[in-house]
């Protein structure tokens, strides 16, 4: 985690440090990612990095568990907070979708710590990423439950059903809609171009539409 210095920094010179962290470890693996290289682009001296990290891995961590989920909170949640449960649940998705076209890095950070790895630090970094989207989806669909859309009982099958959906099923059929694979697609942006707008919310509606009905909801979306 971040010392109280690195808290204490000026916005300017902490926003440089991090966005070149992140530009250094999505485009190297986290043996290749080097702490030298991200203060030099970030011109500050290496030394003033263990002031505000432990080492290497603890900047990696934090900007795994913590910075870029934040970053995806806030980029998904601002745009679904309105329509009934359905909506928002769609425009959840579709969000989703957009963050991995508008912010490339992040995505490619998160995708790369999904990768095989001998080192054995970080094996357990993806699980924790995935575990705690679980919460976060979870936290959505207890708005349906309070709603009476979704069944409070139901909510951990729920959860896992949704989860498996919008994650590597939806996944799955953009990769092969655009006849690619993951990190190719997070690589070029002419791709990601072809997930525009449109093609988000037809996905998103299909998406919603399927867990709709896998969940048993007697109301098709409109």
């Amino acid at each position: 985690m971040p010392t109280p210095t690195f808290f204490r920094l000026p916005d300017e010179r902490r926003d440089r440090l991090v966005n070149e962290a992140i530009v250094e470890f999505s485009d190297r693996s986290y043996t290749e990612a080097s702490l030298s290289q991200i203060a030099r682009r970030a011109s500050i001296p290496k030394g003033s990095v263990y002031q505000y990290f432990e080492d290497k891995l603890d900047l990696y961590r934090w900007l795994l568990t913590e910075e870029a989920p934040r970053r995806k909170r806030e980029f998904v949640g601002a745009a679904s907070q309105d329509g009934d449960f359905w909506t928002r649940l769609e425009t959840f998705i579709e969000r989703g979708m957009a963050f991995l076209v508008e912010h490339p890095r992040l995505a490619r950070l998160s995708a790369a710590a999904a990768a095989p790895t001998a080192v054995v630090e970080v094996r357990g970094l993806y699980k924790a990423i995935c575990e705690a989207g679980i919460i976060e989806l979870r936290a959505v669909l207890e708005e349906g439950a309070r709603s009476g859309v979704l069944k409070a009982s139901d909510l951990d099958i729920a959860t896992r059903f949704v989860a498996t959906v919008i994650g590597p099923g939806l996944t799955d059929v953009v990769l092969q809609e655009l006849g690619a694979e993951l990190h190719e697609v997070l690589a070029s942006d002419s791709l990601r171009k072809r997930l525009n707008l449109k093609r988000r919310r037809a996905l998103a509606r299909q998406a919603v539409l399927f867990i709709r009905n896998g969940l048993g909801s007697e109301r098709k979306p409109g």
